[in-house]
């Protein structure tokens, strides 16, 4: 069973991805903003964060740099509609991020995104 923490600003994306990683019987916490997704890693070490690139506050690449500046060993997924962009691809590659997935995505592709770990 692995710890995951999914962090999205918008409720709906954060049941669905649950939803999907919940048939699997990992322990689940959710985020909805970069700093809370900081807070949560401090207190739980997941061993997977799903991190959304638009968040209210600190975006998600800001977010990712600073959680990898800490935790060099995190493993994140950088799961967002503007994942698909080139541009956003590559600074979440370059900022520490293991994949990107962009919305809307398959159920394969976010069991895929951790089934190596």
């Amino acid at each position: 069973m692995m710890k995951l923490l999914i962090t999205d600003d918008s409720g709906f994306m954060r049941e669905l991805l649950t939803d999907i990683l919940a048939d699997a019987e990992h322990q689940i916490e959710t985020a909805e903003t970069g700093e809370e997704m900081l807070a949560k890693y401090e207190e739980i070490t997941p061993d997977v964060v799903f991190l959304d690139v638009v968040l209210p506050g600190m975006n998600g690449l800001n977010a990712l740099q600073q959680l990898k500046e800490k935790h060099p060993e995190a493993k994140v997924v950088v799961c967002s509609a503007v994942g698909g962009q080139e541009g956003v691809r590559k600074q979440a590659m370059e900022a520490g991020a293991m994949s990107v997935i962009a919305k809307p995505f398959s159920v394969e592709e976010i069991k895929e995104a951790i089934a190596d770990i």
